[in-house]
């Protein structure tokens, strides 16, 4: 009886084992193959990976003018008042981990831009400043892009028009920016639960 015992945790500790190599070796190709490509894949900043109506709540508080060099100082300052959307983040971690390249990128200008960089260095292998949404499709162009997800009309026609998959990340319905979102209206896949 003991002899069987023991057997069978060692059938089971082995079976595990090999679950787990396997598991592994389908990382590993999958992971090799992504990083090799050079694969990328690109998130919008504003409202996909963070909810960022507090930074520009500050911003339009101080006493800069709106939308000058001070005021997306302001902005690109406050990230410590940004909160991460949680599937949108934890979907960019889990890319990384698969060996995608992340890129953030953001319709705002470069103005104080450094330690959004910094902020998010561990993450995105690059940070975009595109001082406008009718410039993304340009880098997402230049890069092996194959996903991008976006929560506004014009990110989801900026990634179609580079010719990378795009897909809508839903908005916060506490974001302060009200425009340029139709969730399905550019019959895109608007991926659930991704407000919060």
């Amino acid at each position: 009886m003991v002899l069987k015992a023991v057997r069978e945790k060692v059938d089971k500790t082995w079976t595990l084992f090999k679950k787990t190599l396997v598991f592994m070796s389908c990382w590993g190709l999958v992971f090799s193959l992504v990083t090799i490509g050079e694969l990328r894949v690109g998130f919008d900043y504003d409202d996909t990976i963070v909810f960022s109506t507090p930074a520009f709540t500050r911003a339009f508080k101080s006493p800069h003018q709106p939308f000058s060099p001070g005021f997306w100082k302001v902005v690109n300052t406050s990230y410590d008042l940004e909160s991460r959307k949680i599937l949108p983040y934890c979907m960019a971690w889990s890319l990384r981990i698969l060996g995608f390249r992340v890129t953030l990128i953001t319709a705002r200008p470069n103005h104080g831009g450094d330690a959004l960089r910094k902020e998010w260095r561990y993450l995105a292998n690059d940070f975009i400043f595109s001082n406008g949404s009718a410039n993304k499709h340009l880098h997402l162009a230049k890069g092996n892009y194959v996903l991008y997800f976006g929560d506004s009309d014009s990110d989801i026609v900026q990634g179609r028009k580079a010719g990378v998959l795009s897909f809508r990340i839903r908005r916060s319905p506490k974001s302060s920016y009200k425009e340029d979102y139709h969730p399905g209206s550019l019959r895109e896949f608007v991926i659930p639960f991704t407000e919060y």
